[in-house]
């Protein structure tokens, strides 16, 4: 018996930032439709949408966010069921960090020697380019401004071109990110050098309406999510560099605020 009259619909934006990523993870949720049919009404075409709007939706089925807006505006509506695992630098198991990048022919190798440059972020709600980066400078601060200045750039793949053009110093790129845009832009991805990583966090959780679950087992979705993969040919998993999918609970996102906490306790409340 389907839980709504209307298919529901799957939202997957967080790593489908080219043409060609959204038709691999079209291709992956295509399978999960197929052997979910009997279970579940789901609309074929995928939404690569990544706004609190989408998430909020009553009709979604299963979408991908960030664990920082999760923890810090999302509970009320969503619960994290399970995240992708990459094969990527930077990643272990569920856990992943940023990698802090600076251009290639910069005289930076520590974050201390960023004292007074600028650094790009994507935006403020973000774990893996702002929270994680206040996180490791607020150490560094002593309760003062640290950097010069800031570009938000809007995107982790501006973030890269604000670097690599030397507009911006320094900049903290979700360690998955930066392989896929590597592998769409390679020129791009080679104007840069990585000279660290951030404290891990758990990974970007695809999360489910908190009524929804009332009437799914949220683990048989992360088992048809991997039959799914599973059945992808062995190049389209490689475009993604996804390796499997893996069950999650919100407390495992409780680090991020902790990060967060961390950082405020020394003074260093906002990334300045």
């Amino acid at each position: 018996m389907h839980p709504t009259r209307q298919p529901a619909f799957i939202s997957c934006g967080m790593y489908a930032f080219t043409a060609d990523l959204q038709s691999v993870w079209q291709a992956l949720f295509e399978q999960f439709i197929d052997l979910t049919k009997d279970q579940y009404l789901l609309d074929p075409t995928l939404l690569f949408e990544t706004d609190e709007s989408t998430l909020r939706d009553d009709n979604l089925f299963i979408g991908h966010t960030c664990g920082y807006p999760l923890m810090k505006n999302m509970q009320d509506a969503v619960t994290p069921v399970c995240l992708p695992v990459f094969d990527v630098p930077g990643c272990d198991g569920k856990y992943y960090s940023s990698a802090f990048i600076t251009s290639i022919d910069s005289d930076i190798d520590s974050l201390q020697d960023c004292y007074q440059r600028v650094a790009a972020f994507n935006g403020r709600d973000s774990n893996s380019g702002m929270n994680v980066l206040r996180h490791a400078i607020a150490p560094l601060s002593q309760r003062k401004p640290f950097f010069s200045g800031l570009i938000e750039s809007g995107s982790h793949k501006n973030s890269l071109i604000e670097v690599g053009s030397g507009r911006a110093d320094i900049a903290a790129i979700d360690s998955v990110s930066l392989t896929l845009i590597a592998d769409a832009w390679p020129a791009l991805a080679e104007k840069i050098r990585v000279f660290g990583y951030s404290a891990q966090t758990c990974g970007l959780p695809f999360v489910m309406p908190k009524s929804r679950l009332e009437s799914i087992d949220s683990e048989m979705v992360t088992t048809y999510l991997n039959q799914a993969l599973q059945k992808l040919p062995d190049e389209l998993r490689q475009r993604l560099h996804l390796k499997t999918f893996v069950d999650v609970g919100l407390s495992e996102y409780q680090s991020i605020l902790d990060l967060e906490q961390q950082a405020r306790d020394t003074g260093y409340n906002d990334l300045t």
